[in-house]
């Protein structure tokens, strides 16, 4: 509430509103002290309402300013970059983004799916996501995330498939396959490095039986490395000479003319990542460090690739040779 008095040869006026700190104010007239308490008193009211005409921007100026402020500072820059001008070109990114609901994000989830892979739809709805979330916290705009509230495209199983013998001496030693390119993949196999990763190593990077990744997707790491992987390195023109897109191109022309099917570059990673675990016999933390993973289930879900048979056949070892230890007989 508000009331007027006379202090001090003056007209003040006092505002007093749970929840809020008093308020005073004095005037020279009964008239604009009176206009003063209840504008400032409907404004508080209409507040606490959530109704105070807060000037929103629209979703595209608010991811310009995302763009330029935060997303620049960030290793993901150009990808986004990429994702927020397809956003822009969207009706609803004139809209305030206080007006953007859950229904109009649905909706273009569901447009986008009968164009794009359900995997790329994620990522466009995780930048949407994330820059509500800045406008929230950082930029102090009463705004409620629209992502949070539809349901998510289904995300495709992992990749299971795997590079027979046959099919990895096609890509190591076919005469289509450039010297360069050899290496990259040789190494791919022998490190579980991101394509990214390999791309970027420099001399200084390789110590003795290690490698400094300075730039991986989420920090800097370092690997050790096996005996073969330290000799390509050693023998390599490093920094490689190619960009990161024409090098998926020449693999997936490689893999084409040699007929291997349901193959691209992260399968060597794939590959790599599983056979430490189930040729070397790695235990999951040493595998975890390789990998740059900081989640154990990343690397149970995706690159064991354990087999029913497989766990079947080796329970059925572990029965019989507890069998024979019960017996007395001791085998190896």
């Amino acid at each position: 509430m508000s009331y007027i008095r006379v202090h001090n040869n003056k007209w003040q006026s006092i505002i007093r509103i749970k929840g809020h700190p008093t308020l005073a104010k004095s005037f020279k007239s009964k008239t604009d002290a009176k206009r003063w308490a209840n504008e400032t008193e409907l404004k508080i009211r209409r507040e606490d309402a959530g109704v105070a005409k807060i000037k929103f921007p629209s979703f595209r100026d608010i991811s310009l300013r995302y763009l330029n402020e935060v997303s620049i500072h960030k290793k993901c820059h150009k990808d986004e970059r990429y994702t927020i001008n397809s956003l822009s070109r969207e009706a609803w990114s004139e809209y305030p983004i206080n007006k953007i609901t859950p229904s109009i994000i649905g909706k273009y989830r569901d447009r986008q799916r009968e164009v794009v892979k359900n995997n790329t739809i994620n990522r466009k709805l995780d930048v949407v996501s994330t820059i509500y979330t800045t406008c929230k916290k950082e930029w102090g705009y009463p705004v409620i995330n629209p992502v949070l509230s539809i349901r998510r495209p289904k995300m495709p199983e992992p990749l299971t498939r795997r590079l027979s013998e046959r099919e990895i001496n096609l890509l190591l030693k076919g005469n289509r396959t450039s010297e360069q390119l050899r290496t990259i993949i040789e190494l791919a196999l022998e490190t579980g490095m991101r394509q990214g990763e390999i791309l970027r190593i420099h001399p200084e990077h390789l110590k003795r039986h290690t490698l400094f990744i300075p730039v991986a997707k989420t920090k800097p790491r370092t690997i050790p490395l096996t005996k073969r992987a330290k000799e390509i390195l050693k023998g390599a023109a490093l920094p490689f000479n190619i960009r990161q897109d024409r090098l998926t191109k020449q693999f997936k022309r490689l893999c084409d003319h040699y007929g291997i099917k349901g193959v691209r570059f992260h399968t060597l990673r794939h590959q790599s990542l599983t056979d430490f675990m189930k040729v070397k016999k790695l235990d999951v933390p040493s595998t975890m460090l390789i990998a740059g993973h900081s989640d154990p289930r990343m690397l149970l879900r995706i690159y064991n690739n354990l087999k029913v048979e497989d766990v079947a056949k080796k329970l059925e070892l572990m029965s019989e040779k507890a069998e024979h230890i019960y017996n007395g007989k001791k085998i190896n």
